[in-house]
């Protein structure tokens, strides 16, 4: 074979495995050209049932605080509401509420809402379009928008809610005792408190033998994010503990006026007739050691006078200080805070 053949052969082989390589190279870029676009189609579906999801949650919550509000006072909470308007569920002062200014989007993407509508029934009781209107029923929509992929999105639940305690005629919540004269707002509880100052506390007096069930306190926030606060009622500042209340999230108590912020037992309280008993507010973490973290700061309202403003109780403060579980505090003879015990009728 001559040399020029034998170059000729070379340059073609080189040529062809040239050509295989381009070949090779194209497959691969195409193979992962095509696992990108299959990798962000699957990013984007994620994202759109990740959205999807926390919508429902979202619009699922909405209708637990409807039902919260329900079982609270259809009267004062339900009944009034008008029908096609749309509320907004918000939390404020540790318990929900439905208020007609929009607050905003939640998580930075959804906006909720609530809508309400008037339920008929038909001769025979079921719910109908017309017919004879059911005070005691309430049809309820929630609804939860956000934008997708330059689109806008939506998903509501549906249901219907009754007023089911006036339906049965179950035992009502009223206000028992209580001092509501409370106007002063000024720090004088130093409280919550991160170098041990102790916690606050008020004092009632029973009339008659009754089963608390709730205590409302005159507060109102003064820093963006107290620690979190709750109640224990005692016979005295440092005695046992017959009761303790849920814990609050001290962040959602208005920071712009005093305002009742509701304390609700898991259980009634069971209170004797003609007793003294302490409303002692705690805060998590506690107040009573130097250094446990709890900051912020919160008023609790108060009044002062010559003599005791309320007459069946006294107002104290730095109660258990510097990890004392004995030591009663500062008793403000002048003074009472603001407070509301609530019982079943």
């Amino acid at each position: 074979m001559t040399k020029n053949k034998k170059q000729k052969i070379k340059d073609s082989r080189e040529g062809f495995g040239l050509l295989e390589m381009v070949v090779v190279i194209a497959i691969v870029i195409t193979t992962l050209f095509a696992f990108l676009q299959a990798a962000t189609l699957s990013i984007k579906l994620l994202q759109g049932e990740k959205e999807n999801l926390e919508a429902t949650l979202l619009a699922k919550e909405a209708m637990e605080a409807v039902r919260s509000l329900r079982d609270e006072s259809w009267p004062s909470n339900i009944s009034s509401l008008a029908n096609g308007a749309n509320y907004y569920p918000v939390v404020e002062n540790g318990k929900w509420k439905l208020q007609t200014t929009d607050p905003g989007v939640i998580n930075g993407k959804y906006t909720r809402l609530v809508i309400f509508d008037a339920v008929y029934r038909d001769s025979q009781d079921k719910i109908s379009s017309s017919g004879i209107l059911d005070a005691g029923t309430r049809k309820v929509t929630a609804r939860v928008t956000w934008t997708k992929r330059l689109s806008g999105a939506s998903k509501e639940l549906v249901t219907y809610i009754t007023n089911f305690q006036g339906s049965l005629g179950l035992a009502q919540e009223s206000k028992a005792i209580y001092y509501e004269g409370a106007t002063t707002d000024a720090d004088l509880i130093s409280f919550p408190s991160d170098v041990g100052n102790g916690d606050p506390a008020q004092s009632f007096t029973t009339i008659s033998a009754i089963q608390a069930t709730k205590i409302e306190l005159f507060l109102k926030r003064t820093s963006s994010a107290p620690a979190d606060i709750y109640i224990e009622l005692r016979p005295s500042p440092t005695g046992n503990v017959l009761g303790t209340t849920n814990a609050i999230n001290s962040s959602t108590i208005t920071n712009s006026n005093l305002s009742w912020v509701g304390f609700r037992f898991p259980n009634a309280i069971s209170l004797s007739a003609a007793t003294v008993y302490y409303i002692r507010l705690r805060s998590i973490p506690t107040s009573t050691d130097a250094l446990s973290g709890a900051t912020g700061a919160l008023n609790w309202g108060y009044l002062q006078s010559p003599s005791s403003p309320y007459s069946g109780g006294v107002a104290r403060r730095y109660v258990g200080r510097l990890s004392n579980p004995n030591d009663l505090g500062q008793q403000l003879d002048q003074y009472d805070f603001g407070f509301r015990v609530f019982v079943l009728q």
